[in-house]
């Protein structure tokens, strides 16, 4: 082996270096967001770094292990290898981190082959300018060609990990058989067809060497156009995908507006009955008053009593069970509690309606049905006889503060987006209760808070909503 030998095998192991840690710094890239710690919601560095270690590693004792293996199935080994390393680190949403790993795995092997179809187009040009003697040329054309190749290679791979995180989002979620399947079978038919076309490549190689120098050219550039392709389609795709799941949240979003609409109508409706009860009440109570002197003149002190109760019932029919300063949160306030005590959760209301302030019944009426519901389900999880839930408000300068807070033993995860709770139901309509609670706040330059605390001597969630109430005090 002459020194030059030694400078081409030293150049190929920097490059194949270079290339394995490149890739393993986009693998890394694209998995960090879905590597949320399962008990505290936190994003751990370390995990991202042991993703790019393991795959790093696995790569490199496939490349110098003494026998051959093919590259499609030593990179799939790769891929396969750091997503189970990956479910070890996160063991939740392993569908989603399937569909990732697919989703690079076919990336990444687009992105080379852009890059390897442009090397054997423009390669035969080369031969025209420089002589096959002129070997120290050639050994600078060779480095500067490795060069070009792990930049270029770089740059696409990880533009397409940018790109595949802003359409896709940086969040994790449970995925469906039917989204997972609508976003990976491109990704695996993309692979598939390039491996056929490469077999055909490989077996009428011959026939091609005694080919016109067009026709290689030709043929060259029409498998890097169809890499180009597939490496577009695969996040077009995925760009599709987003876009469709946004509509339908969205429309969840109205329908559950709509809901809220119809409720607040209903409570409002509600409020309407009882005041004009009161009012039917109140416009009687001398009829009633004299009915009862009459019995009791008669000495018809039974009959008396009973009308007594019958009136006192009538009394309490036409009265809301919770006075809050509005009809309206009276109402949501009295539905909520008869909900709770049906179901054996002591609550405790120190709730007051900020009346001088420009606050809306509305947003409150939607924080409180929101923030309510989310408690009632929290304390039923608790399976505990003695849960309760606590309803208080209360000024601090120019913000309005309303706490919610709920029986609550377990762990609060949160998601490093959003800073809400993460949920682990997969039902329509989950998780968008407290986005409600949080776009009311915001309309009033607040926002909301959610911890776990020590509340009246028990362990409890608290929902924290700030208002500011525009007016001040």
């Amino acid at each position: 082996m002459n020194d030059l030998e030694q400078y081409y095998e030293i150049v190929d192991h920097i490059y194949s270096l270079t290339t394995i840690l490149l890739t393993a710094y986009c693998y890394a890239s694209l998995a960090k967001p879905f590597l949320l710690d399962t008990s505290s919601g936190r994003l751990q560095k370390s995990r991202t770094w042991l993703v790019a270690a393991a795959y790093a590693c696995i790569m490199l004792f496939l490349h110098y292990m003494p026998y051959y293996i093919n590259a499609i199935l030593a990179y799939g080994i790769g891929i396969l290898g750091t997503f189970f390393v990956m479910c070890l680190l996160n063991p939740v949403y392993i569908r989603q981190k399937l569909f990732l790993s697919i989703t690079f795995f076919s990336l990444r092997w687009q992105a080379w082959r852009i890059v390897g179809q442009t090397v054997f187009a423009w390669h035969p040009l080369i031969y025209k300018f420089i002589s096959n003697n002129d070997k120290i040329v050639w050994f600078r054309v060779y480095v500067i060609e490795c060069v070009r190749d792990s930049l270029f290679g770089f740059f696409l791979m990880y533009v397409g990990v940018r790109f595949l995180l802003r359409v896709y989002g940086k969040k994790q979620e449970h995925m469906k058989l039917r989204e997972f399947l609508i976003l990976t079978i491109p990704s695996l038919s993309g692979i598939c067809a390039y491996v056929m076309i490469f077999f055909y490549y490989n077996v009428y190689t011959s026939a091609l060497e005694q080919a016109s120098l067009s026709v290689k050219i030709g043929y060259e550039m029409l498998i890097g156009i169809y890499a180009v392709i597939c490496y577009a389609t695969n996040l077009a795709i995925i760009w599709l995908f987003r876009q469709w799941k946004t509509e339908q949240e969205e429309d969840r979003q109205r329908e559950i507006f709509s809901r809220q609409m119809q409720d607040l109508e209903s409570h409002i409706t509600e409020a309407e009955r009882l005041y004009k009860d009161m009012r039917a009440l109140r416009h009687d109570m001398g009829n009633h008053l004299m009915t009862l002197k009459q019995l009791y003149t008669q000495g018809e002190s039974e009959e008396a009593q009973a009308y007594t109760a019958a009136l006192q019932d009538q009394m309490q029919a036409a009265s809301f069970g919770i006075s809050s300063g509005n009809p309206v949160t009276d109402v949501i306030l009295s539905d909520r509690k008869k909900e709770m005590d049906e179901k054996g959760i002591v609550f405790t209301c120190d709730f007051h309606y900020p009346a001088d302030s420009e606050i809306n019944a509305f947003d409150i009426s939607i924080i409180l049905n929101n923030g309510l519901s989310n408690a009632i389900e929290a304390a039923e999880r608790e399976n505990s006889p003695d849960t309760h839930i606590f309803l208080s408000s209360y000024r601090r300068k120019n913000m309005y503060i309303i706490e919610i807070a709920n029986s609550f033993t377990g762990e609060l995860k949160t998601d490093e987006q959003s800073r809400l709770p993460v949920t682990t139901k997969e039902g329509e309509g989950h998780g968008f209760g407290l986005s409600s609670v949080r776009h009311a706040a915001r309309k009033y330059l607040g926002d909301i808070e959610i911890s776990k605390e020590i509340f009246q001597q028990e362990e409890c969630c608290m929902l924290r909503v700030m208002l500011q109430t525009i007016k001040g005090e």
